[in-house]
């Protein structure tokens, strides 16, 4: 065909479309909506998992550490990184202290508090990070004596120095030390946890305290992981022995790719919500595909017309073909600012540091682009060649005979239905992972956490070492600080712990007699502190004035370690604190109490067993290790709503130590909706994908019921003048649209059971539900179920309405 004729007929479908463009809008709108939120979630996983790492021959970073934690920043005991130097399959490596510590950073207007990363020498070499300002770390500066230093990151330049490039040399005061700012890291610079400076660590410092450490390494060129792997398990299985620690007690070690250590957090749930909007989009494909063949349906007439007249096959699908080019265009145009939206609100919401370290922005990025233009081609096309079918389908004559009046064949009616079924299993699917995080929702709402958080006011703070030398100069520190709270009015009590009772642990070894050494949470309290949080107390005695340096060591289990290492009551036992790796003596514990449960790592996980002692009773060197991992926790239970006394504790804080910053001065119940943010989130998140397939697969429904009620509008009026009320009419319309529906939902159930089967399912907070939880439950199963079904009835009900009012005397004009 001559290409002119072909750009003609396209041209007059185009102007015809543009006259009436409900179609073309409602068709381009709901691609949209598929494609919006596919493409968002795309540009996030791309972006967040996808996307190289900023460093040059990213692929060959690994991360060392034990064989059992590989792929999650497994960490190596200090004492262990002298092995690596004899493993050939390494060109450097480097490491940092764990994940930081919080440490008060002196400004012009009031002490802050910031997480700073204390790393080796050799740690930004081995990334290959070129210094956006400034030097890496000398070895002078990373040895346990040598010269204050500090590297800043891009964003504290930025915030706190407007980005000057005078700014090295400059002297910052850390923990009321000076140091001097040698370098500023680049902008792209790239770590799962956020920090503001980075300081030097000294390995002997490490390893006096028994540090454990994030270890960084750079393979050779050709060197292959598995090889690597093998050659620092050899080293270390020959290492072990050779300095006395016997392999039995410690894991095998390999190395893992940098890059699956940085999205270890969350790059299962951002691929999973991706293959759910993908399910959304084939949903919007599938609405479309159903739509078109109504449209072809609706111009059969009009197409057998031309057939007969002569056209040729080509030029009776060119219609077909112009309204998909139509829908192609609108659907990406509209798809990429639903995108947009989206990814704005993401920002906004979802893109936060504690998460997601230091990317705080996602954008539509060119592949994204290309991304949303080829699925909208494929979608559409793949659509439209269901109409295509229809209209190159053998019933031209059929047609001519009916007037256009003969509804859908056998064939295409089954075909829309399949379709309609289709859209309600996709729904029904999406709509029971809505439901999985809603209810893992109720569960942690509903679920105790073992202590009271309503009318709890927390503070942190990080006394530097260089004020607060030894235990009892922190003791004295704590004891001013509760006197002075104590002293608020409003103040019902307070207390100080070494880490949050919700999502922070330290565990140490245990011994009773002769049996076993055991692992168990360890955690220092001020005496008041199970009052604050109404920690009961089951049995024996609480912390008092009494328990103080220099007294009997004594100790607090709760129910949890009573009952896995105690047949009877564990009051009076004896217990042995094991503290060889910080080079201390054992100290031995006399249990006086028991108090309650508290679980730390929320509701859906056991309560560890955990052993509680006096703050004033820790050894100075435990205390060394303790500030490693931890700050102190101030507690202040209030008589009204804690947000009231948020400026009168900030003011007292400063008077009782003014060279120290507040962190998280915030009610206790912030500090639970963090924790549990993630859930919350997801749970919004799956619900609006659920919405928005809901509301597809309806209008799906809605436009095969009302092209089949509007094709049988002289059934109707033969029922009508035969004596059928208005009642029965609706009611066939109706039964219509619900046995599809119903058949789709029935099928959604079952594909998600199986899904939930064979992958498991929604474990978040350690809250794990699946599909197996809904059909348990009568309620949330009839609330589903309920749902899908009313909206299925919603979808039908204007066309059932309109075949009820169907007069007898239609039967007559459609004859």
């Amino acid at each position: 065909m001559n290409p002119g004729v072909i750009f003609r007929e396209l041209w007059q479908s185009w102007r015809a479309s543009l006259r009436r463009p409900g179609f073309v809008l409602l068709a381009g709108l709901t691609l949209a909506l598929g494609l919006g939120l596919s493409v968002a979630m795309f540009a996030l996983v791309n972006t967040l998992v996808l996307a190289p790492l900023p460093y040059p021959q990213a692929r060959q970073l690994v991360v060392i550490g034990p064989a059992d934690g590989a792929g999650h920043f497994s960490e190596l005991p200090a004492r262990w990184y002298p092995m690596l130097r004899d493993v050939s399959a390494l060109q450097s490596t480097g490491y940092s202290l764990s994940w930081g510590t919080e440490v008060n950073v002196a400004t012009t207007d009031a002490p802050v508090m910031v997480n700073a990363l204390s790393v080796s020498r050799h740690y930004l070499s081995t990334l290959g990070v070129r210094m956006a300002l400034g030097r890496n770390f000398t070895a002078a500066e990373t040895s346990a004596h040598g010269p204050r230093a500090v590297i800043l990151t891009y964003g504290f330049w930025q915030s706190h120095y407007a980005g000057l490039h005078d700014v090295l040399g400059r002297t910052l005061l850390i923990d009321g030390a000076p140091a001097t700012i040698v370098g500023v890291l680049p902008a792209r610079f790239r770590m799962p946890e956020p920090f503001a400076l980075m300081l030097p660590a000294a390995l002997e410092t490490a390893q006096r305290l028994n540090s454990y450490l994030v270890v960084l390494g750079r393979l050779k060129p050709g060197v292959s992981l598995s090889n690597a792997s093998a050659q620092i398990d050899a080293r270390l299985q020959s290492w072990l022995p050779a300095h006395g620690e016997s392999l039995a007690r410690h894991p095998h070690a390999s190395a893992t790719p940098l890059s699956s250590n940085m999205v270890a957090g969350y790059a299962e749930i951002l691929v999973f919500i991706l293959r759910c909007n993908l399910l959304l989009l084939a949903l919007a494909g599938v609405n479309i595909a159903n739509l078109m063949l109504q449209r072809a349906l609706a111009h059969g007439h009009a197409q057998a017309i031309r057939a007969a007249l002569g056209a040729s096959s080509l030029r009776t699908v060119l219609p077909i073909v112009a309204e998909a080019i139509l829908i192609s265009i609108l659907g990406t145009a509209l798809g990429l600012a639903v995108a947009a939206l989206c990814l704005r609100w993401a920002n906004a919401n979802v893109m936060r540091p504690e998460w997601f370290g230091f990317i705080t922005h996602v954008s539509i990025q060119p592949v994204a682009v290309a991304y949303c233009a080829m699925a909208s081609v494929l979608v559409t096309f793949l659509a439209a060649g269901v109409g295509l079918w229809r209209a190159r389908s053998p019933h031209a004559v059929r047609e001519l005979v009916t007037g256009g009046r003969g509804g859908q064949t056998v064939a295409s009616g089954r075909l829309s239905k399949t379709l309609v079924m289709l859209q309600a299993t996709l729904a029904t699917f999406l709509l029971i992972y809505s439901f999985l995080f809603a209810w893992s929702e109720i569960i942690i709402n509903r679920a105790p956490l073992g202590f009271s958080y309503v009318h709890v006011l927390t503070a942190t703070i990080h006394p530097p070492r260089s004020q607060y030398t030894d235990t009892s100069s922190l003791d004295a520190l704590g004891l001013r600080t509760l006197d002075r709270l104590r002293a608020q009015p409003g103040i019902v009590a307070a207390g100080i712990m070494n880490g949050s009772p919700l999502g922070s642990a330290v565990t140490l070894k245990f011994q009773r007699g002769t049996a076993p050494p055991f692992a168990a949470q360890y955690q220092f309290v001020t005496p008041d502190a199970f009052q604050t949080l109404q920690i009961p107390l089951l049995a024996g005695r609480g912390f008092n004035a009494g328990d103080r340096a220099g007294a009997e060591p004594v100790a607090i289990v709760n129910a949890s370690f009573q009952k896995k290492y105690f047949t009877t009551g564990a009051l009076d036992h004896r217990l042995d604190l094991i503290l060889h790796h910080v080079g201390l003596p054992t100290q031995r514990l006399r249990i006086v109490g028991e108090v309650g449960d508290v679980h730390v790592w929320g509701p859906g996980s056991p309560p560890p067993p955990i052993v509680y002692v006096p703050m004033a009773q820790v050894p100075d060197g435990l205390m060394d290790v303790l500030r490693q991992y931890g700050n102190l926790h101030i507690l202040a239970r209030t008589s009204g709503a804690p947000s009231n006394y948020l400026g009168e504790l900030k003011g007292m804080l400063g008077q009782v130590a003014p060279g120290l910053a507040l962190l998280h001065l915030r009610p206790f119940a912030e500090r639970v909706n963090e924790v549990f943010g993630p859930n919350r989130m997801l749970t919004l998140i799956f619900g609006f994908i659920a919405f928005v397939a809901l509301a597809l697969s309806s209008l799906g429904l809605f436009a095969v019921v009302s092209t089949s009620a509007t094709a049988r509008t002289r059934e109707w009026g033969v029922r009508a003048a035969l004596g059928a009320s208005p009642a029965r009419l609706f009611w066939a319309v109706l039964r219509i649209g619900l046995i599809q529906a119903g058949t789709g939902i029935v099928a959604g159930l079952l594909l998600g059971w199986g899904v939930t089967t064979l992958l498991g399912g929604v474990q978040v907070n350690a809250v794990s539900v699946g599909v197996d939880t809904i059909l348990a439950s009568p309620t949330v199963l009839s609330s589903l179920v309920a749902l899908l079904l009313g909206a299925a009835v919603l979808a039908c009900l204007a066309p059932a309405l309109r075949a009820a009012r169907t007069p007898p005397v239609a039967a007559l004009s459609n004859d």
